[in-house]
């Protein structure tokens, strides 16, 4: 049991990364007004969490290992969505579904994508469910994570 606790001690050391300062003056170059700047390793890149005061509380900027900028994700209010993409939400979901999460996702020579967290019931159970749309409101992908739901109820 010791083994295993130290095993997941060194583990979630591994998130924690120190930054090359080549790479934290990219960081501070491309996003000039970021603070409280943390980083760490995932998924084989360097992730900068920071705020950026008037555009974002919460930003993650990932570059690979080497220093080369790859996307960056910022919360953002529902208003800031462009409007073709509240409009095919809307369209879909209508104006009354609570939405709990916004992101736009800027990325490297590629489209920028908007992802949209929200509730809805699905089956008499709630669910949330995760959009992901282009910028012009086309519906990339969509999952959704039901709370709670077990199989036997749907058969009652």
């Amino acid at each position: 049991m010791s083994m295993a606790l130290a095993a997941m001690l060194i583990v979630g050391c591994d998130d924690d990364y120190n930054a090359p300062q080549s790479m934290r003056d990219t960081l501070l170059k491309q996003y000039p007004g970021a603070i409280d700047v943390e980083w760490e390793r995932r998924r084989g890149h360097a992730v900068a969490d920071f705020h950026l005061p008037g555009v974002s509380n919460d930003c993650e900027a990932w570059y690979t290992l080497d220093g080369v900028w790859v996307m960056t994700q910022f919360d953002i209010p529902y208003s800031e969505l462009p409007k073709s993409v509240r409009d095919s939400f809307e369209g879909s979901y209508g104006t009354q579904t609570p939405v709990d999460d916004v992101k736009r996702l800027e990325r490297n020579k590629q489209d920028t994508i908007y992802f949209i967290e929200a509730t809805v019931v699905v089956n008499g159970f709630l669910a949330d469910i995760y959009l992901d749309y282009l910028e012009d409101g086309t519906l990339l992908r969509t999952s959704v994570d039901v709370e709670n739901y077990e199989n036997v109820y749907y058969y009652l």
